[in-house]
C-alpha cells in the first residue's frame, strides 16, 4: 500500500562497487595458489616484527659508522710511523725517499766490537742510521767486502736489533732470525734481497723514537772484513701518505654514509 513513506531496501553491494579490478586480480592469484593466503597471513602478523628488526639494524649501522669513524681518526692520528715527533717540513724532506743506508758505526761497545772497518776475524761491527722519522722496511740487502778479494760469504753472522726496543738490554730488542752472509750474496757477489723480517705476521716498523741496528760478527780464520754496504728499503709512497694525514696535509675526502 502506497501512504507515502520511504521504505528501507536492503541488497548484497555488486561485484567491483567496494574492490578495484587490480585488487580483485590478485585476489583471484591468490585463490589459485595452493598455500599463498596463508603465507601472505603470516607476513602480516610477523610485520611488526619485521620493522623492530629493520629498527634495530639501522642503529646497528648507525652505531657501526661512529665506530669506523672513531677508528679512522685513531688511525690518522697514530698510526702514521713519524708520529708527532717530527714536523711535515721534516716530513717532506724523506717524501722521496726509499732508503734507509746502516752506515753508522756504533762506537765505545768494547770488545769483540770493533770501532769501524776493518773487522779483524773473531771481531764484531755494530751499524746503525741516524736518527729520523719512523719506517717500514719491506727487504734488507747487503754486500760485504772481504780483504783479498776472498767470497766466503758463509764466515758472517749477521744479527738485526730494534734499539732501544722497550729491554734493559743495551743491544735492543733481537729481530728475526740470525743469518749469513752467503743469504744476501752469491759466490760471484751479486745480491740478494731479502723481505723484512716480520712480527706476528704483520710489517714490523721502526718507530721515531727506535733505531734499527745491524751487527756483522767475522767469524772466519783468516780474511778482514774490510767494509759493508747495508740497505734498508721501504715503501715512500706508502710512508709518505701516512704522515701527510697525520700532519694535515690535503687528503682525499672521506665518502661518508647517508
Amino acid at each position: 500500500m502506497d501512504d507515502g513513506k520511504l521504505v528501507r531496501i536492503e541488497s548484497m553491494p555488486r561485484e567491483g562497487d567496494l574492490i578495484t579490478p587490480e585488487a580483485l586480480d590478485r585476489l583471484r592469484w591468490l585463490a589459485c595458489k595452493p598455500g599463498a593466503i596463508e603465507a601472505v597471513l603470516q607476513c602480516a602478523e610477523r610485520y611488526p616484527l619485521l620493522m623492530q628488526r629493520c629498527s634495530d639494524l639501522d642503529d646497528r649501522c648507525r652505531q657501526l659508522q661512529a665506530q669506523c669513524e672513531a677508528l679512522e681518526m685513531f688511525n690518522e692520528r697514530y698510526i702514521c710511523p713519524a708520529h708527532v715527533l717530527y714536523s711535515q717540513r721534516t716530513i717532506a724532506e724523506y717524501a722521496d725517499n726509499s732508503q734507509v743506508n746502516m752506515e753508522e758505526p756504533v762506537p765505545g761497545l768494547g770488545p769483540p766490537y770493533v770501532n769501524g772497518f776493518p773487522v779483524p776475524p773473531g771481531s764484531v761491527i755494530r751499524l746503525t742510521h741516524k736518527a729520523r722519522p719512523g719506517y717500514t722496511p719491506t727487504k734488507i740487502a747487503i754486500d760485504l767486502n772481504i780483504a783479498g778479494g776472498a767470497s766466503n760469504y758463509l764466515d758472517f753472522i749477521i744479527t738485526m736489533y730494534l734499539v732501544p726496543g722497550g729491554v734493559s738490554s743495551s743491544k735492543g730488542l733481537e729481530i728475526g732470525n740470525q743469518m749469513r752472509g752467503n743469504q744476501f750474496l752469491n759466490k760471484d757477489g751479486s745480491q740478494v734481497h731479502l723481505k723484512f723480517p716480520e712480527w706476528q705476521n704483520a710489517p714490523l716498523d721502526i718507530g721515531s723514537a727506535e733505531t734499527l741496528a745491524i751487527e756483522i760478527r767475522n767469524g772466519g780464520a783468516v780474511n778482514n772484513l774490510d767494509s759493508a754496504f747495508v740497505t734498508i728499503y721501504y715503501d715512500n709512497r706508502r710512508f709518505y701518505e701516512l704522515c701527510k694525514r697525520r700532519c694535515g696535509c690535503v687528503t682525499p675526502t672521506r665518502a661518508s654514509c647517508p
